[in-house]
């Protein structure tokens, strides 16, 4: 079952790109997902070489200004001491030649897509010269940045735009959908022989289980991948919501209001049947009456401002806004698809966090039980992210303030580790990978839960998942090398 996390406060953007041919460079023979076994090495010459990760022998006699992992694809971007970039292969071929644009590699269904993108000033018209009334001249020109996008196996170039700095920002954040089907910018694609091919645009919003919404002016289509006709039309977005109770009709205004209105509302409904379909993936249908619920429970829904639809389950979660004991905080009751409220109900893999990755749902009492809370201590904001399963992090503040975190295990209702650490960091979360920093300002270390060891010997300023660190020397450099997160191993000359 997959982890659907979201944020309460969410404004989704897209944006529309033409697809366009390269024909000036014949395309690679395409690529496939592959097991690397090189690596960068920094030298004493603070220059990286790439070498066998068993035995560290040299695989060219190439030297890099600064140099990336391999992709799984087999590409790496390496740059000269013009501080130049360009993207080589695992035989150190350049694939793409070196110039002063920064470069960018991600890769879905395995296709290599690659980001180009550079800072350059352009001259301006007369009528948007920048006129400084204080005195301070005229400014004839302003920053734009040029952004190339495309797949390097083919040399297909998705998108080459060239827009002002503050304007519109790319990234190459392609999403699979299936393996002949991505979503990027608010359009499906289709793969064929390493090629994408456009068959959805207007997309708003991708799906569970290849589904996607489509916006048309005020009104929202939902569609299947495999069907052309559309599951559901004529959709309006809706800040208010009609529940019936015997004789009586409850109107709840204002909700899922949010600051900044989303691109897709939290609920959309039916403009013929009435039907209202909630986020976050609009899959079934909000009852219109409620059959059984309590005198407290009735109170409660007059009450709610937060309503979604639990994915993968017939329940929906309602949402009253309360503030206790100095944590803004909700409170919770459960309907189903037959109009049922229950105050509580099973475990579904299913998380609500805030836009800073902090969990609203399930709440810290179901996480957290007071009965394990010391006296001594306050329980703070609680984290996941998608993988983590049953572990969470928790921040606790003690006396004089002490601000510490730690990794709790809801099944087990134990620490995995103890809350005695600054700041916890997730290298890989199916291995269960942290890198530790005891204080503030300390360095990280690397540590294996699922083993319960400490990996290696030395600590960094820095860890990333990929494995590049960086370390301040005696006399005040700092160099960036690549470690094995799992050994500890270090791909640096000593």
């Amino acid at each position: 079952m997959k982890t659907t996390a979201f944020s309460i406060l969410m404004v989704l953007a897209s944006a529309t790109a033409c697809t366009q041919e390269n024909k000036d460079n014949p395309p690679p023979v395409p690529s496939k997902m592959k097991t690397i076994n090189s690596i960068p090495f920094l030298t004493n010459q603070t220059s990286y070489i790439y070498v066998d990760k068993e035995s560290l022998k040299p695989i060219t006699n190439q030297n890099f200004r600064s140099a990336s992992l391999y992709t799984a694809t087999g590409f790496a971007v390496v740059e000269n001491k013009k501080n130049e970039y360009a993207i080589i292969d695992e035989n150190g071929k350049i694939v793409l030649d070196f110039s002063a644009y920064n470069i960018n590699l991600n890769v879905v269904n395995g296709l290599t897509f690659y980001k180009k993108e550079i800072e350059h000033e352009k001259k301006m018209p007369i009528w948007k010269w920048h006129w400084n009334i204080l005195g301070g001249g005229i400014k004839k020109e302003q920053t734009y940045h040029k952004v190339e996008i495309g797949v390097l196996e083919t040399k297909q170039i998705i998108l080459r735009k060239d827009v002002p700095y503050q304007d519109d920002n790319y990234y190459i954040n392609f999403t699979s959908i299936d393996e002949n089907h991505v979503f990027w910018n608010g359009m499906v694609y289709e793969i064929k022989k390493n090629r994408l091919n456009k068959v959805e645009n207007n997309v708003a919003e991708l799906l569970e289980n290849k589904r996607f919404i489509k916006a048309s002016n005020e009104t929202f289509s939902i569609y299947e991948l495999t069907q052309k006709k559309a599951i559901h039309t004529g959709l309006k977005g809706s800040e208010t919501l009609s529940i019936q109770l015997g004789k009586e009709s409850i109107l709840l205004n204002e909700i899922n209001k949010e600051r900044y209105a989303p691109e897709v509302p939290k609920l959309l409904v039916d403009s013929k049947t009435n039907d209202v379909y909630p986020y976050p993936q609009y899959e079934k249908v909000f009852p219109k009456e409620i059959i059984k619920a309590t005198s407290s429970q009735i109170d409660f829904i007059k009450n709610t401002s937060l309503v979604y639809s639990i994915t993968n389950s017939p329940y929906f979660l309602l949402g009253v806004f309360n503030y206790d004991h100095a944590i803004w905080a909700f409170d919770w009751l459960y309907v189903d698809t037959k109009g049922n409220v229950v105050d509580s109900i099973d475990s579904y893999n299913f998380k609500v966090l805030d836009r800073v990755g902090n969990l609203v749902w399930p709440d810290r009492k179901m996480i957290f039980p007071d009965r394990f809370i010391d006296n001594n201590w306050k329980i703070g904001k609680i984290s996941f992210y998608e993988g983590m399963g049953d572990l969470y992090f928790v921040r606790m503040e003690g006396e004089k303030q002490t601000k510490t975190m730690g990794l709790w295990n809801s099944n087990t209702k134990t620490w995995e580790i103890k809350p005695e650490y600054r700041t916890i960091s997730i290298l890989d979360t199916d291995k269960q990978i942290y890198a530790l920093q005891k204080e503030e300002n300390d360095l990280y270390t690397l540590y294996d839960n699922k083993n319960k060891r400490s990996i290696g010997s030395k600590s960094y300023q820095s860890i990333n998942s990929d494995g590049l660190v960086h370390v301040k020397l005696n006399s005040g450099q700092i160099i960036y090398y690549y470690i094995d997160i799992y050994s500890g191993k270090e791909y640096k000359e000593n």
